[in-house]
């Protein structure tokens, strides 16, 4: 399978990158103009701007799936804190889009977040308050615009919607839960498990809510 990865460089995307490559699969990468990330075998490194359509739409071609880890970053979830590129998933969404029809690709599974569409839901109701007293505030309404973007677009794509992440080996317990208590928490690594295992399906859900703990 020929895979595309966007946010290769983050917490996900490493792992995404890892395991595709470890699976055999055909991966391209497409990575800032500016990335230091070299080629390796099994790795094709594709440099680009992210609301660049006709330079994605080429890193795109041929492939079967694109997979995207991009997010927010945040230096801390301090009330003060902002993303350091906050139109980031607004100014790509629409490109990746376009990118992709253009491409005649048209399987898209994305990282989003538990809390962003009918998943707020399945959370606790104290999460409310954590999300309106931390950069979190900044961080959601963007996932939830990116989600807009990707389900209005008539491709065939995925909200993969984690609780919260850490750097914990993988434990391959994934479960889609249908309430959420306490601390609920999943690897990254189990994450990207997951989008490589649902990739290769023939069908997608419309979107999943991940975690290993804290669920019912």
């Amino acid at each position: 399978m020929k895979v595309v990865i966007l946010g290769a460089s983050g917490g996900i995307g490493k792992h995404l990158v890892s395991q595709a490559k470890a699976a055999g699969h055909d991966v391209v990468v497409v990575v800032r103009p500016s990335s230091t990330m070299p080629d390796s075998p099994g790795v094709h490194v594709v440099r680009a701007s992210l609301d660049d359509v006709a330079a994605l739409a080429g890193a795109f071609a041929g492939a079967e799936v694109v997979l995207s880890s991009l997010g927010l970053k945040l230096k801390s979830l301090a009330p003060w804190a902002k993303p350091e590129d906050a139109g980031i998933l607004d100014r790509s969404s629409a490109a990746i889009v376009a990118a992709m029809k253009q491409a005649g690709v048209k399987r898209l599974l994305f990282v989003s977040s538990s809390g962003v569409g009918d998943s707020r839901e399945l959370l606790p109701g104290v999460f409310a308050i954590f999300i309106a007293i931390t950069a979190m505030r900044f961080v959601l309404p963007t996932l939830q615009r990116m989600e807009d973007v990707f389900f209005a677009s008539g491709l065939d794509v995925c909200a993969v919607r984690p609780t919260g992440l850490n750097d914990g080996p993988a434990t391959g317990k994934v479960v889609i839960p249908t309430k959420l208590v306490g601390q609920a928490q999943i690897p990254r690594a189990d994450v990207a498990a997951w989008m490589l295992d649902a990739a290769a399906k023939p069908t997608l859900p419309k979107s999943a809510v991940l975690t290993v703990t804290g669920a019912e």
